[in-house]
C-alpha cells in the first residue's frame, strides 16, 4: 500500500509538472535585453599619398547589426572620426550612419606634409529594430518597411567602441597607380573595351535614341564608307519601268518608316519595315564595325512592338555593381524590356501611361531613363531604375549620401508602371498642362493658344518646374507674343529655349530658370523657301537652325548673337525649287564638334539628284565634308567614332568612319652586292568591311586603293554609289624606313600611292649585311594606320683590281738603255751644231 501510495503521489507530482510546464512550452522565446560589443576599426589608403591626394578613409565594424531583415533594421549611428592633423589640430568627420555591412566612408585630402592620426568613435546605442534611413528609401512592394527587423534584440545595447589609432604618412613626393591603363588607341580597335581600360571608355559612345546630340563620341571627319547593306529594294526598279526623278523604289513618303537607328555596345538595332507601310515585320542587330547581322527576332513578344529605346544602365548596391544592357519597346498600354545581347523577353512593364513616350525619354549620364508626364492634374516624374528594381527593392535617383541599397536588378514578370513613379505633384493654379521643354533641371510647362491654321493669339503662358522634385520654379507667367505668327518651341539646351517663328524667320531665347526673355527677335538669314520649315538642335552652347531654303544658322544660347550662317547656294535645275532644302523632319544630330544635316525633302516629287548629306564644323560654320546621299527619312546615329544613316537614293544603310588598311611591301632581287640598288614596292589598300562584299570584290579583284582624304568624296561615290571614278585620284603617304646591319633605324624616303594603290622608291644600302625595311601608312581621318616589312641582303663586293706591277728589265737592256740614251744625246748635239754653222754662213 505504501508503494502504492508512493506511486500515485509520484503520477500526481508528474502530472502537475506537466501541466506547468505545459505552457510555458506553448509560450514563444524572448530573449531579453542583452548588451552587445563589437569592435571597431578604420582604414586609410593609400599610405603613404603625396600632399594634396586623396585617400579613401573607411571605418567599419567587425559585425553587422543582428537582423532578420537583410538590409532593413538597426544600423550603427553617430560614428564618427578625428583626423589630427602634423600641427595638433583636429577635425572630425561625422557622424555618420552605417551601411547594412557595418561601414562608413569619406575621402580626404591632405594640404600639408607630415604624419596625421586617424581614430573612429562609436558612442554606442539600443536597438529598436528600426532603420533610421527608412524615411529615404522607398518600401518594398510586399509592406516590407523601414521597421521589420531586430525585433528579438529590442532593447538590447551595443557598447561603446573605439577604433586604434592609425598615422597616415604624408610626403612631397605623389603616388602613383601601379596600374597605369593603356593610352588611347592610335590604331583599329573593337568592342569589348577591356575593363581596365578606363580612359578608352570615351570612344565607346552609345546612341540611345533619346537625343540627337553625341557629347561622348568621336564623329567622321571624312566621307570614308565602311559598309553598306539594303533595307529594302532600292535605287531605279529598271525596264518597263521609267528611269526618271520619280520611278525609284519607294523611299520618301511621308507616312512610311525604313529605318530608325539605335546603337548599344558597338551593336546596331533598328526595326525591320514592310516596304510599303510601316508594318514592323522583325528586329535586327547588326555589327556595326562589320556590318554582320548578328540576330534577327519577330517585332517582339507581340509580333508588333517597336524598338524606341535601348539601354546601358549603371547600377551600385551593396551586393553588386556594373552595368546592364536592354532593349525597350512599345507595345499598346504597355512598355517591355529585353535582354540587349541576345533579344530574349525580360519583363513587362503594364499600365503604362499613354501619354508618357519612350521616345520622349531623358537619358541620365548613368543611364537611367527619366519621363515626366501630366495625368490628372498631376506633373509625375518615372524613373526607368526604380521600376526595374521592383519588386526587390528600389532607391531614389538622387542618393543621399552613403546610402547604398541592397538590391538587385532583375526584371521579369509584370511590373506595375505606377512603380516607376518618384513623384507626384499637383500643378499650380493656372500653369498650363501640357510640357514645353525640358532639361534634366527644369521643366516647362507651357501653352501658346492659336487663332486658326498655327497662327499666335499673341500671348503664351508658362511655368517652370524643378525637374529633380517636382516644386514649382517660377510662374506662371503670361507672356506677349508676335500675333498671327506660327511660333513654336524649336529646341532647349543650357538653361535656355529658343522660339523661332517660321512667318518672319525670328528666333527669341528664354531662360528656363525664371522664364523671362533673354534675347530677341533675331532675324535669321534665309530665303523665300525659308518660311516654309524651320528646325533646331543645341551643343557647345549654341542653337543650330536649319531651314527648308538650305540655310543653317548658328545662334549663341545666351545672347542670340549670330555665329554664323551656311548655305550651299543655288541648285540650277537639279532641284525644282532652286535650292537645295534641308527637310524639317530630320533635326540633324551634332557630334564631335560638327552639325549632321541632309539635304533633300519627302513625298512630293522628284527625288532631286545630287542632295549631300552634309558635315559642318559646328564652330566655324565650314564645310568639312558631305557626300551625295539623301538621308532625310533616318536620324545620323553617332556612336564609337562611325556614323550610320539611311539612304533614300538607294535604300541602304550606310556607315561611315576610319576602314581598316592593308599595307604590303617588297624587293624582287632581296639580295644584292655592296654599291649597288634595289627597287622597293608595294600597295596600300583599303580593307574596310564593305570592300570584302561581293559586288566591290568583283569590281575589284584585286582590292581597293586607300585614297587621300582630299579625293574621298568622289572616290567613294564610284567605289560604292555607281558614280564616275575621279580622274585625279591620288594615294597615300608611305614612309620606308630600314634596320640596318648596325641596328640604327632610319628614314630612308617617303612615297605616294597612285590611284592603284601601288607605290615605289628606289633604296642604295650604304653598308654590307641584313637588312629589315619597313613600309609604315601612319593612317588619316579615313583610314587607320597599317605597315609591312620585308628583307634585304647585301653582299661584300671582290676585291678592287690592283694596278698592274711592270717586269724587272734585262740585262741586254740595262746596258742598251744607257748607250742609246748617250748617243741619242750626241746626235742632237751635232744636229744643233750643223744647223748653227749654216746659219752663220747664210
Amino acid at each position: 500500500m505504501k508503494f502504492a501510495k508512493n506511486k500515485m503521489t509520484f503520477a500526481i507530482a508528474l502530472f502537475l509538472m506537466i501541466t506547468v510546464a505545459a505552457p510555458i512550452m506553448i509560450m514563444p522565446t524572448a530573449q531579453a535585453a542583452i548588451e552587445l560589443q563589437m569592435y571597431l576599426l578604420i582604414v586609410v589608403n593609400p599610405n603613404p599619398v603625396g600632399v594634396g591626394q586623396t585617400v579613401y578613409v573607411s571605418a567599419f565594424f567587425t559585425h553587422t547589426m543582428p537582423t532578420s531583415t537583410g538590409m532593413w533594421g538597426d544600423r550603427h549611428e553617430n560614428v564618427t572620426v578625428d583626423v589630427t592633423k602634423p600641427d595638433g589640430t583636429k577635425q572630425t568627420f561625422g557622424p555618420y550612419i552605417a551601411d547594412s555591412t557595418g561601414g562608413v566612408w569619406f575621402q580626404y585630402v591632405p594640404a600639408v606634409i607630415g604624419n596625421y592620426t586617424f581614430q573612429a568613435f562609436y558612442p554606442g546605442q539600443i536597438l529598436t529594430g528600426t532603420n533610421p534611413l527608412a524615411d529615404q528609401i522607398a518600401n518594398f512592394s510586399s509592406g516590407m518597411g523601414g521597421a521589420a527587423a531586430n525585433l528579438d534584440l529590442i532593447g538590447s545595447y551595443v557598447k561603446p567602441a573605439v577604433s586604434e589609432k592609425l598615422t597616415l604618412i604624408v610626403q612631397e613626393e605623389q603616388v602613383l597607380p601601379k596600374y597605369q591603363t593603356p593610352p588611347l588607341p592610335t590604331e583599329y580597335w573593337s568592342r569589348p573595351i577591356y575593363s581596365t581600360n578606363y580612359n578608352w571608355a570615351q570612344l565607346g559612345g552609345n546612341w540611345f535614341g533619346d537625343t540627337n546630340v553625341q557629347l561622348y563620341s568621336e564623329a567622321p571627319n571624312t566621307g570614308h564608307i565602311l559598309w553598306t547593306k539594303p533595307t529594302h529594294f532600292g535605287g531605279q526598279a529598271g525596264a518597263p519601268i521609267d528611269g526618271d526623278q520619280m520611278s525609284q523604289y519607294m523611299s520618301t513618303s511621308l507616312l512610311v518608316t525604313y529605318f530608325d537607328p539605335r546603337i548599344l555596345n558597338g551593336i546596331l538595332y533598328y526595326n525591320q519595315y514592310a516596304s510599303s507601310n510601316s508594318k514592323i515585320v522583325g528586329w535586327a542587330a547588326v555589327d556595326l564595325r562589320t556590318g554582320e547581322t548578328l540576330w534577327t527576332r519577330s517585332a517582339g513578344e507581340t509580333g508588333s512592338e517597336s524598338i524606341t529605346r535601348v539601354q546601358a544602365m549603371n547600377w551600385h548596391t551593396i551586393q553588386e555593381y556594373g552595368t546592364t544592357a536592354y532593349i525597350w519597346s512599345s507595345a499598346g498600354s504597355s512598355l517591355k524590356v529585353y535582354d540587349a545581347m541576345t533579344g530574349t523577353y525580360l519583363a513587362n512593364i503594364t499600365s503604362a501611361q499613354n501619354v508618357l513616350n519612350l521616345a520622349d525619354f531623358d537619358c541620365t549620364e548613368q543611364g537611367t531613363f527619366l519621363g515626366w508626364y501630366v495625368s490628372g492634374g498631376n506633373l509625375t516624374l518615372w524613373n526607368s531604375t526604380q521600376a526595374l528594381a521592383y519588386p526587390l527593392g528600389r532607391g531614389p535617383y538622387y542618393m543621399p549620401q552613403n546610402v547604398t541599397f541592397q538590391s538587385t536588378i532583375r526584371p521579369s514578370g509584370n511590373i506595375p508602371f505606377s512603380m516607376g513613379n518618384m513623384w507626384s505633384v499637383p500643378l499650380a493654379a493656372g500653369v498650363p498642362s501640357s510640357i514645353g521643354a525640358r532639361t534634366l533641371d527644369v521643366i516647362l510647362m507651357r501653352s501658346a493658344p492659336t487663332k486658326a491654321l498655327r497662327m499666335s493669339a499673341g500671348y503664351q503662358v508658362t511655368a517652370g518646374y524643378d525637374a529633380k522634385t517636382g516644386a514649382l520654379l517660377w510662374g506662371p507667367l503670361n507672356q506677349t507674343l508676335p500675333e498671327s505668327e506660327d511660333i513654336s518651341v524649336t529646341c532647349t539646351g543650357d538653361d535656355v529655349y529658343v522660339l523661332t517663328s517660321k512667318t518672319s524667320c525670328r528666333a527669341w531665347g528664354y531662360s528656363m530658370k525664371t522664364g523671362n526673355l533673354l534675347w530677341g527677335p533675331v532675324d535669321l538669314p534665309g530665303n523665300a523657301l525659308s518660311h516654309f520649315t524651320l528646325t533646331g538642335a543645341t551643343a557647345y552652347g549654341n542653337a543650330y537652325i536649319s531651314d527648308f531654303g538650305g540655310f543653317v544658322n548658328a545662334l549663341d544660347l545666351q545672347t542670340g548673337e549670330l555665329k554664323w550662317t551656311f548655305t550651299r547656294g543655288g541648285s540650277g535645275y537639279d532641284t525644282p525649287f532652286g535650292v537645295y532644302p534641308i527637310w524639317y523632319f530630320s533635326v540633324g544630330s551634332i557630334a564631335d564638334g560638327k552639325v549632321f544635316l541632309s539635304e533633300g525633302h519627302v513625298y512630293d516629287p522628284p527625288l532631286f539628284p545630287d542632295g549631300q548629306q552634309l558635315a559642318i564644323n559646328a564652330t566655324t560654320g565650314e564645310l568639312v565634308w558631305s557626300i551625295m546621299a539623301c538621308t532625310i527619312k533616318s536620324t545620323e546615329a553617332v556612336a564609337d567614332g562611325m556614323m550610320v544613316t539611311w539612304n533614300s537614293y538607294d535604300n541602304q544603310i550606310y556607315t561611315f568612319g576610319k576602314g581598316q588598311t592593308d599595307t604590303t611591301v617588297s624587293i624582287q632581287d632581296d639580295v644584292i652586292t655592296h654599291g649597288n640598288s634595289v627597287l622597293i614596292t608595294g600597295s596600300v589598300t583599303d580593307e574596310s568591311p564593305g570592300t570584302q562584299d561581293s559586288d566591290r570584290v568583283a569590281r575589284f579583284p584585286h582590292g581597293i586603293p586607300a585614297i587621300a582624304d582630299e579625293y574621298m568624296t568622289p572616290w567613294m561615290e564610284y567605289v560604292y554609289m555607281q558614280q564616275p571614278r575621279p580622274a585625279d585620284a591620288v594615294g597615300v603617304e608611305v614612309i620606308l624606313a630600314v634596320l640596318d646591319p648596325n641596328n640604327n633605324c632610319y628614314e630612308i624616303g617617303r612615297t605616294t600611292s597612285d590611284a592603284s594603290g601601288g607605290y615605289k622608291l628606289m633604296f642604295t644600302p650604304e653598308v654590307p649585311g641584313e637588312y629589315t625595311v619597313i613600309a609604315t601608312f601612319e593612317g588619316s581621318e579615313s583610314y587607320w594606320t597599317s605597315t609591312a616589312q620585308t628583307y634585304l641582303g647585301v653582299l661584300d663586293g671582290p676585291d678592287a683590281t690592283p694596278e698592274p706591277t711592270q717586269a724587272p728589265a734585262s740585262m741586254a737592256d740595262q746596258y742598251f738603255l744607257p748607250v742609246s740614251g748617250g748617243i741619242i744625246a750626241a746626235i742632237a748635239v751635232v744636229g744643233i751644231a750643223v744647223i748653227a754653222l749654216m746659219l752663220r754662213k747664210k
